[in-house]
């Protein structure tokens, strides 16, 4: 699966600082050199350091840069040539149905891509020992917390979708049970949710972040930050679409892999649930 490395990079060069995005450009201009390049004469030819080499890996989520040269390898040998499209007013409903699919389609193949494994194996961890997980999303990203409510309830977890804040914490406070918060913005910016998740974090509950990646302000108050890719916002914000793909393409890596944590119970949990479901409809 292509990583699409390149357009990763393209994404972020706003957000890196002047000698990181003096590297993001020369890869862009000279992806099929940097291949055979060492860490130190990439950053001879970029006019930086070897240092700042090993940084600029880290700031777009690479963890090294043999990794980022194994990564512009496979890109080169398979060129990725998908771009986030937004649609325009001669569009034909063919040539909508094409973009919105191909928009939603790659942004889910880059975010499943992106997804850190060790990061699903530790969110998966802290929802298990919970005994409540409290969720809030607000606009599009309260789609996806009614998901991932609908989802881990139907496996026996307490879940609690946050929409009044003050409700919530009066029910926080008064409860002994042990929680973990999932945060949800694309922006990572959100002042409502930034606000409350440094606020829990305050009351020593474990924070868990889904955001695109970047240096955003949501990332950096988390104890977890779960990455979704950075899709482009188009002008009349078709991008949406394609980062809500992303979070729910998320929401299902991480619920798949929460039942491998105990299948078979799990499982039990879900076909039980499906039988309530089904007597009730019986009986309409």
């Amino acid at each position: 699966m292509n990583s699409n490395l390149l357009g990763r990079i393209e994404s972020l060069l706003d957000e890196l600082n002047k000698s990181e995005r003096k590297i993001g450009n020369y890869i862009l201009a000279n992806s099929a050199a940097v291949i055979k390049m060492t860490a130190s004469q990439l950053a001879q030819q970029s006019q930086t350091s070897p240092a700042t080499v090993i940084r600029f890996c880290r700031s777009i989520g690479i963890e090294s840069f043999t990794d980022l040269k194994l990564q512009l390898s496979a890109e080169y040998q398979h060129p990725n040539h998908g771009k986030y499209s937004d649609i325009d007013s001669t569009e034909s409903i063919s040539e909508l149905k094409s973009k919105l699919l191909g928009n939603s389609i790659q942004a889910m193949e880059e975010t499943v891509q992106l997804l850190d494994e060790r990061t699903v194996i530790r969110v998966c961890d802290e929802i298990r020992k919970a005994d409540v997980l409290y969720i809030y999303g607000i606009g599009s990203s309260s789609l996806v917390a009614e998901d991932i409510s609908q989802k881990w309830s139907r496996i026996g977890k307490e879940c609690l979708v946050v929409k009044d804040v003050h409700i919530f914490l009066a029910n926080m406070s008064s409860s002994s049970k042990k929680g973990v918060f999932l945060a949800i913005s694309n922006s990572g910016d959100t002042p409502e949710i930034i606000r409350l998740t440094k606020f829990l974090a305050k009351q020593g509950i474990t924070t868990m972040g889904l955001t695109q990646l970047g240096s955003n302000a949501l990332s950096k108050v988390v104890d977890i930050t779960i990455h979704t890719v950075r899709s482009k916002e188009a002008i009349i914000r078709s991008g949406a679409t394609s980062s809500l793909m992303a979070q729910l393409i998320t929401i299902d890596v991480l619920f798949f892999a929460y039942l491998l944590t105990d299948y078979e119970k799990n499982m039990e949990d879900i076909h039980r649930s499906r039988k309530i479901i089904q007597e009730y409809q019986k009986g309409m």
